[in-house]
């Protein structure tokens, strides 16, 4: 796989603007990476050393319980970067494993090299910060929404955010994503579906 550099370029630089030279000494660092259905980026126990960005496909961030009950945290889709952010921070084991659930294509940078890009030039740190203040957004509505809303709504808005990759993704992760059972699950689908509205 070859990355459209000139497409990554222009994603990147509608968050914040990448100068030619600076956009070529990060192509110096990243690598492509494959990852097949089901196959791991990180698992639990591991300590991260890279931040992906999505290039294409979708993966699921989970943890596991003792038991080995699995609870969906989030979901990452094209355009999005990946990591077990607090591993990177602290060198510590990740808490939670990413997972492909679609056949999906990754650039991958080490953690070192990319916060050594925040010396070469400020757009990096600035780029850092947006990724952390998206990230900080998205973890404070996936709060709200467990918190206020029914089940319901939060089906529905999981369905508008995630679109046809909605699809791909199976029932018991969704229930697991929204914090119901499978069955409640299933009774909202038939619910909505009577309602006229789709239901995957």
């Amino acid at each position: 796989m070859t990355p459209d550099w000139n497409a990554l370029h222009a994603a990147i630089n509608a968050l914040t603007p990448i100068p030619d030279t600076e956009w070529e000494a990060f192509k110096q660092l990243a690598a492509p990476l494959n990852l097949a259905r089901h196959e791991h980026f990180i698992r639990a126990g591991e300590t991260g050393q890279h931040i992906a960005l999505c290039l294409s496909g979708l993966l699921r961030l989970y943890y596991t319980t003792p038991d080995g009950d699995e609870f969906n945290k989030s979901f990452c889709v094209r355009h999005e970067f990946i990591a077990s952010y607090s591993s990177l921070l602290t060198d510590a084991p990740s808490f939670f494993s990413i997972q492909a659930l679609t056949d999906s294509e990754l650039l991958l940078i080490r953690f070192r090299d990319f916060r050594a890009l925040y010396d070469r030039h400020t757009c990096w740190e600035r780029l850092g910060r947006l990724v952390a203040e998206q990230l900080f957004v998205k973890k404070e509505i996936r709060e709200r929404e467990l918190l206020l809303l029914p089940a319901e709504a939060r089906y529905l808005l999981f369905l508008e955010r995630y679109g046809r990759l909605a699809a791909h993704i199976p029932l018991y992760h969704v229930a697991s994503y929204l914090g119901i059972t499978p069955v409640a699950l299933s009774r909202i689908r038939r619910k909505i579906t009577r309602k006229g509205s789709p239901a995957s």
